[in-house]
């Protein structure tokens, strides 16, 4: 097993680097949009990061389809916009997946390894100190 402290000073270094990557972040994606037309061009929508409509254009010509045909023309648009809007999140988020289980073991030790106990208590109180540096959860 490698060195306790050297595994946990890896591990507080990873997640100083995920706080690095995400500042900002929330602010980035309240301010993200996506927005699309149907195929005809007569419906345009626009959706948020989270995919709530928030913007609906209709053109004069799109009354002429009915209800039915509207409904489907308001429905394309849509899709399509939550799909530009998903393509920006992703760009916007693209290598922030981290697994931070990668490194524990060599932290605690496999199940069943009881002399890694001993190191519990000071790693809670360092994971307490790194709790203080970390950004708040989404509202």
């Amino acid at each position: 097993m490698a060195d306790p402290m050297s595994a946990f000073d890896a591990l507080a270094g990873r997640i100083a680097d995920i706080e690095r990557r995400f500042a900002g972040l929330g602010d980035d994606l309240a301010e993200l949009s996506g927005t699309a037309s149907d195929e005809s061009g007569l419906v345009s929508a626009t959706v948020d990061a989270t995919g709530v409509l928030t913007g609906l254009d209709l053109a004069p010509a799109a009354l002429h389809a009915g209800t039915d045909g509207l409904a489907e023309l308001v429905l394309d648009a849509y899709r399509r916009a939550r799909a530009a809007a998903t393509e920006r999140v992703e760009e916007r988020t693209e290598g922030l997946d981290v697994e931070l289980g990668a490194g524990l073991t060599d932290l605690f030790g496999r199940p069943g390894d009881f002399s890694a106990l001993g190191r519990l208590e000071e790693t809670i109180g360092r994971l307490g100190r790194l709790d203080d540096r970390l950004p708040g959860s989404p509202a």
